[in-house]
């Protein structure tokens, strides 16, 4: 079914809540002199608290309104905060003093933009995505704009003829492609050796389901109707990182196509599913 079109973001998954998560930072923190950035307010409606230190356990010493432009002068790390454009560790520290979490600042960038304060202390590395989740991914990338969407069409193999009747009518018995959850079967398949149902409604139900809020690269997202219930979902997608996922879809353009995604479209259920553990 054709989603309804959606705002870019530059991260997965984003949580429009406010209430902010940490713990203190190493070392001391200070602003360097040059180098500042700009940024925008983005809570989607709710006022920012600023923070003495980039953590919530400090106290709060003022709040910025949604869609407030801020001058950052320089960015620390502290405890991930789920926001507006994803989970992050970043802090912003402010030109009037305080910091506030980078989740939930729009800088135009999914980096840094600013110094770093001074005494910051860099988190490790993260450990990655896993192979299997990589083979997944690479997967449907191997796909793209190489089928049509299918009715009923797709499974663990790859394309095959879709059936009649889509819910619009169309008969795809002659078409050779993929549907949603055909081309999830074949990229779990193809990329970790799982074998999946073939009803994205029957791909949820069969989890495991964790929630959208621990979004992660190789996770499905699942759209239903105005309900959001599992008995009215009617499409699935692969979420590969950094906003994005990839589907199979009858839509203008290509019908297998990596896009841009965000957790507040319209239907997108609270959970998504992780087959790969």
């Amino acid at each position: 079914m054709q989603l309804l079109s959606t705002r870019r973001r530059r991260l997965a998954t984003a949580a429009a809540s406010v209430i902010l998560v940490g713990v203190p930072l190493v070392g001391t923190v200070a602003a360097q002199a040059a180098g500042s950035a700009t940024g925008t307010v983005n809570t989607s409606g709710a006022a920012l608290k600023v923070r003495s230190a980039p953590t919530t356990a400090s106290g709060v010493i003022g709040t910025r309104a949604d869609g407030a432009k801020i001058t950052i002068t320089c960015q620390t790390y502290g405890e991930k905060v789920s926001g507006t454009y994803g989970t992050s560790k970043v802090w912003d520290k402010l030109k009037a003093g305080g910091y506030v979490s980078d989740a939930f600042v729009k800088t135009g960038s999914d980096g840094l933009v600013a110094p770093l304060c001074a005494g910051t202390t860099t988190p490790p590395p993260a450990t990655g995505q896993s192979a299997k989740v990589k083979a997944t991914i690479a997967a449907a990338k191997g796909m793209l704009g190489k089928y049509p969407y299918s009715w009923g069409g797709g499974n663990a193999n790859g394309p095959t003829r879709g059936i009649c009747c889509s819910p619009s009518g169309i008969d795809d018995r002659n078409t050779v492609g993929f549907d949603c959850s055909g081309f999830m079967e074949y990229v779990f398949h193809k990329g970790a050796g799982l074998t999946l149902s073939s009803t994205s409604r029957s791909q949820y139900s069969a989890g495991p389901r964790v929630s959208i809020s621990q979004l992660k690269a190789g996770d499905m997202v699942f759209w239903s109707n105005s309900s959001r219930t599992a008995s009215g979902i009617h499409h699935v997608a692969l979420y590969i990182g950094d906003g994005k996922i990839a589907e199979a879809n009858r839509v203008s353009g290509p019908d297998i196509r990596i896009r841009s995604f965000s957790r507040n479209e319209s239907g997108v259920m609270p959970y998504v599913v992780r087959p790969i553990r």
